[in-house]
């Protein structure tokens, strides 16, 4: 089979579970799912930086899953803000004394050090985000805010492929990822857009079609712009995928790269004046 062929088949079977979490599940179900896949992205990124270090990639994806936790609990008022700010103040620190623990690891402990006080900020920030983003309205209302999400992403992701295989021409950013051209990162950015006008046209009418479109130009970069942070470092690391989990995509992190960036762009247009005339009639 064609990896185009493969990518479909596994898109087909995991897009019913991930909807019906969405639409059907509460609360805790969409956030344990959040979770579970920003810990699995997690161990595939400290394995480019920890390939030889099994406790520095425990200790990194539960110092991510903290961070996550945090984020969730002040929004809904069981952590207080000083106390998340303490949390993410005490990364460093807590990384660091790890180090100092170790002393057989001093000849990587700068590198490693700096990964995993990245990972909870890369990775569990943005997840926690998105997760969050089902709570603005009705969880029919925030279950569409995700979808729509994720269709800037992988609206995006499909309508750069075909537009860059099609077209080809000239390199968007060689150095970093020789596949990728100007044709695709526009073709990219139009198939999100393609994403805000369906979702307008059906599942969520109260976004307006000029701010629908708007948001998805934006968030649309920003997921191309994940996507090419993502190529840097498993370039640095001399990978081609971040896993194998899932058939014809590569890891985890290879699916949300571009989704965590766009799921950023989605939290703070909501939580911003831009989209309080939408979030009013939520």
């Amino acid at each position: 089979m064609s990896n185009l062929a493969v990518r479909f088949l596994t898109a087909l079977i995991g897009a019913p579970i991930i909807l019906g979490i969405i639409y059907l599940g509460p609360d805790l179900a969409w956030f344990s799912l959040c979770a579970a896949a920003m810990a699995v992205a997690t161990w595939e990124f400290l394995t480019l930086t920890h390939p030889d270090d099994r406790t520095g990639r425990v200790l990194g994806t539960g110092l991510t899953l903290a961070v996550f936790a945090l984020l969730v609990g002040t929004r809904f008022g069981a952590v207080h803000g000083s106390l998340l700010g303490l949390g993410l103040a005490a990364l460093a620190p807590v990384v660091m004394l790890a180090a100092l623990a170790r002393p057989t690891q001093i000849p990587a402990a700068l590198h490693r050090s700096a990964a995993l006080v990245m990972a909870p900020l890369y990775l569990g920030a943005p997840m926690a985000a998105l997760a969050l983003v089902r709570t603005f309205g009705t969880p029919f209302q925030g279950g569409g805010l995700c979808v729509l999400t994720m269709m800037f992403s992988w609206f995006g992701d499909t309508g750069g492929y075909f537009a860059g295989k099609g077209i080809g021409g000239p390199k968007l950013y060689a150095a970093v990822s020789p596949n990728k051209t100007w044709a695709g990162a526009i073709g990219g950015l139009g198939g999100s857009v393609l994403g805000s006008v369906l979702a307008h046209a059906t599942f969520l009418p109260a976004l307006g079609l000029g701010q629908g479109v708007a948001l998805a130009a934006v968030a649309g970069a920003f997921g191309q712009a994940g996507d090419l942070c993502e190529s840097i470092l498993k370039r640095s690391a001399g990978v081609k995928d971040s896993g194998a989990l899932l058939p014809g995509h590569g890891g985890i992190l290879d699916r949300i790269d571009a989704l965590i960036f766009c799921a950023l762009a989605m939290f703070a247009a909501l939580q911003s004046g831009w989209l309080q005339g939408f979030a009013a009639r939520l």
